[in-house]
């Protein structure tokens, strides 16, 4: 075997090898969600591996790049391609990312080792650490946070049902759909567009998925008549596929009494229970009752659904829209916030995906967000008519309370809030004071500490320019309220400051 290929070479060999006409490098490009400058990086390592065959690379000006073979050589890289399991993985952000998130959700309910990760990934330490940190707000809005257990390494909290229906989220997300389309239609050893469009990692998942065999069962039961709109079909299918996956590891749903016995009695399960017979007698496990239930529930899921929502053609009006009405009612340097248009550009896209394909959504921060930040809660409430128009269906607290999030995150991090003066009084010593600072500045950023004081400079004080004092002893208010904490801030003293911000 000649020398190794990282998998960017591999996947841009094949993508060559599967095109009948000269394409663009732009094409290859955007086929492959990689930047011309990463193509243009490993064209050469891909020629030079092409003539080691025998085949060449040719370059037609104004229509692109073609490979010229015949058959038997064609079949020979590919056979060689084939073979090449220790392949160097290089992987780009978005696709880590999305590896990560695999990773997480198929090792649920159990922990995943960091050291673990960044292997897999081929990345340090440093950078798989910062891809977590990119995975923390996906999570958070499929109701699944991210929890780190001091020496075991890091898990979710979060119910089974979440995890399936965060993982077909996950696959809609990061595989294109014509890849999954063909999945559907193609036995998985016999598909080509997953081995072009889709990073190795993820290409290893759906090998042992069945997802070709779920779809055949699905398309052959009387269920089908339920999933005729949209990608509702592609949709269950993945659920399924997953669905089973994650029995044969031992990973059972968990339904309250009352919604077991709602669901199994309804007359869907009884479809739904053909379709599980009829995949039991094919060899695969055997499902309980509680699982037909969980299907039957998210089979029912699709009289929601929303049919071509048009979001996805226009998320970048609809940005400019909330930004020119955030940057009226709040502060005009929101209007040129990078990182906010960002923000909000992947959020409305991933909204377009949740109802495209009648997805739920979770936020378990919306109501605290909505209490902290009112004023940014207002406008995004404001908000709602101009992004219930473009989406043309309602909008759900949870999915705003993710704007009014990405709006007071840019606030905070350019400082354009008005912070809260405190006056901080500690007749104990500065060095007991300092602490106290420290604490302070810790738990509470957002806090503009302006003096520190003892008792006796207190009383001389005017305290009318400060929103309150913090003191370790009880002191008369003056002007402002006082509230008195321990000199090395516990957590009830959080608590009460925290009410009070």
């Amino acid at each position: 075997m000649s020398a190794p290929l990282d998998s960017r070479v591999t996947r841009i060999v094949r993508w060559l090898l599967s095109q009948s006409e000269p394409r663009s490098t732009s094409d290859l490009a955007a086929d492959l969600v990689l930047t011309e400058r990463a193509v243009r990086y490993r064209l050469s390592a891909a020629e030079n591996y092409l003539e080691s065959f025998g085949a060449s690379l040719t370059r037609q000006r104004g229509t692109g790049l073609f490979v010229e073979a015949s058959d038997e050589v064609r079949q020979a890289i590919l056979d060689d391609l084939g073979e090449r399991s220790t392949t160097p993985r290089v992987y780009a952000p978005d696709e880590r990312e999305h590896l990560l998130l695999d990773a997480l959700l198929w090792n649920h309910p159990g922990t995943t080792a960091l050291d673990r990760l960044n292997e897999d990934l081929e990345v340090s330490k440093t950078s798989a650490r910062r891809d977590l940190r990119r995975c923390e707000p996906w999570l958070d809005r499929m109701g699944l946070p991210l929890v780190r257990k001091s020496g075991k390494g890091i898990g979710l909290i979060g119910s089974e049902q979440r995890v399936r229906r965060a993982l077909v989220q996950l696959f809609l997300e990061a595989v294109p759909a014509d890849v999954l389309d063909e999945l559907l239609h193609t036995p998985f050893e016999d598909a080509t567009l997953i081995r072009v469009r889709v990073p190795a990692g993820l290409q290893d998942r759906f090998a042992s998925l069945s997802v070709y065999e779920c779809a055949q069962a699905v398309s052959a039961r009387p269920l089908r008549e339920q999933l005729s709109s949209g990608n509702s079909e592609l949709v269950y299918t993945l659920y399924l596929a997953v669905t089973e996956a994650r029995v044969s590891q031992g990973h059972a749903i968990d339904l309250d009494p009352g919604q077991y016995r709602s669901l199994i009695e309804h007359p869907a399960s009884q479809t739904v229970r053909r379709l599980a017979n009829s995949l039991a007698e094919l060899g695969r496990p055997k499902w309980s009752d509680e699982e037909v239930a969980g299907l039957t529930e998210y089979l029912l899921g699709f009289n929601a659904l929303n049919q071509d929502p048009g979001i996805g053609r226009d998320v970048e009006l609809l940005v400019d829209e909330i930004l020119a009405l955030a940057t009226d009612r709040l502060h005009q340097s929101l209007l040129g916030d990078d990182l906010l248009r960002r923000g909000l550009s992947a959020h409305f896209s991933r909204l377009s995906v949740r109802m495209n394909y009648g997805l739920p959504v979770h936020n378990p921060l919306a109501l605290e967000v909505a209490t902290r930040y009112p004023d940014v809660q207002a406008v995004v409430d404001e908000a709602r008519a101009i992004i219930e128009l473009h989406v043309g269906a309602p909008i759900s607290d949870d999915e705003l309370g993710f704007i009014t999030m990405y709006l007071s995150g840019a606030m905070e991090r350019s400082n354009l809030r008005p912070r809260r003066r405190a006056m901080v009084v500690c007749p104990s010593g500065m060095a007991t004071a300092w602490v106290l600072v420290s604490r302070l500045q810790a738990e509470f950023p957002e806090l503009a500490l302006v003096q520190v004081l003892s008792a006796t400079e207190y009383q001389q004080q005017d305290t009318s320019d400060f929103n309150f004092v913090i003191s370790t002893i009880p002191l008369p208010e003056i002007d402002a309220p006082v509230v008195v904490v321990s000199p090395l801030l516990s957590s009830s003293d959080v608590q009460t400051l925290s009410a009070m911000l």
